[in-house]
């Protein structure tokens, strides 16, 4: 069994900086049944019922009596034991008093096999010390209705959604795009409605929750600060694409905690403009890994920096920890980020940079990518390869990676006969890796 094993680290760069930020704490109760008193708006007092029914105007009637009480943070939005249909639904701020209910999910929320127009199943929108959580699941029924596996179906619609590359945080256009297995295009107008939307959302949580089969992505902050996900399972297929456990976009300290993830895209993505993320006790796979980006695919993409993945086992991922730009992309940054403390399992590319990402050939052939990598850490990362080479630094060469940092690596290359050298490709300041080759 051959190995890399490099246990001093390479000194790319004079010194690293690394942003650790505390975490966000929400002091909210997390059940509803602590309380019997008024405060507590249970969905079936209002119309809803456990049927194939759409109860999105009894869900949004109680929704708007818990976020107008005067209780404020204190009132609880609850959907009990059952099982409901609901189509898309946004649940809107700002609430009276400045913060919103609780929201306890102890039942099972479905679609009901509707078709969802929209980029969002469900959304919590401008709202402040917002809690979801309870004992529930929310099935976006991706299995059934085909929109996350199948290249048939697909939902039209427009988008000011911070995924879509295309959109522009300065200017908050509208624009439309195709959305399949990582690529976006203008040459069609489609997208698969994400389970689970918190959208300019502070100091918040996600807690405890059990998602399963999305159409997109399962659980998508964008726009928000202070949001913490912690203890989420989340599930879908293997083979069900763009179906991302958590994708974070243009959003700033952030924590995703203690989460099990496994599904057909990344585990955890992280997007233009995000800024101070820590991802600790993640446990990943099936999937492609924990990644960085997709970046550079639109104009005026903000930058990404301060990220950190600490703690996490990824098991029988296409990728470990990676970071992806595309080839012709504008310029932008993504800098300050540490891979730590990861456990690798049958996992094929376990470090991974990828500045020529480009899942279906149609790209700028040829023109490199412009977003800046730079001060990267990848330490104490120990476990399997299925793939011969395990440690791939493919950078750009029109902007070379800097400040790269390996510390501590230990993979095996499990039942494969040999591994191949790692691949450094354009990464100022690199000595040679041990037995790898090295390109500039």
């Amino acid at each position: 069994m051959a190995s890399i094993i490099l246990r001093a680290a390479l000194p790319l760069c004079f010194f690293l900086v690394v942003v650790l930020c505390g975490g966000h704490a929400h002091g909210k109760k997390s059940q509803a049944s602590s309380t019997d008193d008024a405060s507590v708006y249970d969905v079936t007092e209002y119309g809803a019922a456990p049927t194939n029914g759409d109860n999105k105007e009894a869900f949004l009637a109680a929704w708007r009596a818990a976020c107008g009480s005067t209780a404020g943070g204190n009132a609880t939005l609850l959907f009990p034991n059952g099982t409901f249909a609901v189509g898309a639904v946004e649940f809107a701020g700002p609430c009276t008093n400045g913060d919103a209910p609780a929201v306890v999910i102890d039942g099972v929320l479905q679609p009901g096999g509707r078709r969802l127009s929209g980029d969002a199943w469900i959304t919590f929108s401008g709202v402040n010390n917002l809690l979801v959580t309870g004992a529930g699941t929310l099935d976006g029924q991706g299995d059934q209705s085909g929109s996350s596996n199948s290249r048939s179906r697909t939902t039209v619609c427009n988008s000011t959604n911070v995924n879509d590359p295309i959109y522009s945080p300065r200017h908050h256009s509208i624009t439309t795009f195709f959305f399949l297995n990582d690529e976006f295009t203008h040459s069609s107008a489609a997208c698969r409605p994400q389970t689970l939307v918190l959208d300019a959302v502070t100091n918040s949580a996600v807690r405890g929750l059990r998602f399963v089969n999305s159409r997109g992505f399962h659980v998508n902050l964008r726009r928000c600060t202070g949001v913490v996900a912690e203890g989420l399972h989340i599930q879908a297929p293997e083979d069900s694409r763009n179906t991302d456990g958590i994708h974070v976009g243009a959003s700033s300290h952030v924590r995703i905690l203690a989460s099990d993830i496994g599904t057909g895209d990344d585990c955890v993505s992280v997007g233009p403009g995000s800024t101070d993320v820590l991802v600790d006790g993640v446990a990943c796979g099936p999937g492609h890994g924990i990644s960085v980006g997709s970046l550079g695919k639109g104009e005026d993409e903000e930058d990404v920096r301060g990220l950190i993945v600490r703690n996490c086992t990824v098991r029988g991922t296409t990728n470990g920890v990676r970071i992806k730009t595309w080839p012709g992309s504008p310029p932008s940054l993504a800098s300050n980020i540490t891979f730590e403390d990861i456990v690798m399992d049958a996992v094929a590319n376990p470090i991974i940079i990828d500045q020529q990402y480009c899942p279906h050939g149609r790209c700028a052939a040829g023109a490199p990518s412009l977003v800046q990598i730079s001060d990267v850490t990848f330490r104490q990362i120990e476990g399997t390869s299925s793939s011969k080479v395990a440690v791939q630094l493919l950078c750009s060469e029109e902007r070379p990676c800097t400040g790269v940092r390996l510390v501590n690596i230990s993979l095996s290359c499990g039942d494969l006969q040999q591994c191949e050298p790692a691949v450094i490709e354009n990464v100022l300041g690199t000595p040679p890796t041990p037995g790898g080759r090295s390109r500039r």
